[in-house]
């Protein structure tokens, strides 16, 4: 059985910030933000493929339920627009990050992360959840 964070999240074995969830997927705040509001996406399913190895069928799935959490945070989080990143280096398991963005350097991976309080986190989260139409 795979144990990697993503799992554990899954699981409630390790603390999220938790917007939406569904039978198939997953969003959370990222732990370590780039910007507020910068939320994870992933299938519940262990898939440690790359996403474009997935079928057709499940790649629409975890678009579709992104596209409705990117909505969510847009409504959420005053920003120009949401940036979508699938990368997959750090964590072995599909992940999609959605970011508030207002200029293209706002998704500079490499920069200082932030960090949040719980309550932050908290009043994130909620305030994300209520914007979601799932």
């Amino acid at each position: 059985m795979n144990n990697n964070i993503f799992h554990k999240i899954i699981k409630n074995e390790v603390l999220s910030y938790k917007v939406a969830e569904n039978e198939f997927y997953m969003a959370f705040l990222d732990i370590n933000p780039i910007k507020i509001g910068h939320t994870l996406v992933i299938p519940k399913k262990h898939n440690k493929d790359k996403i474009f190895s997935l079928s057709e069928r499940d790649f629409i799935s975890i678009m579709s339920f992104s596209r409705k959490i990117a909505i969510g945070i847009e409504k959420a989080i005053p920003c120009n627009r949401i940036g979508l990143f699938i990368m997959g280096f750090e964590i072995s398991h599909i992940h999609i990050h959605l970011i508030p963005m207002d200029k293209e350097s706002d998704a500079n991976f490499f920069k200082i992360r932030m960090k949040l309080s719980e309550k932050k986190f908290k009043f994130i989260s909620n305030k994300i959840k209520r914007c979601i139409n799932i």
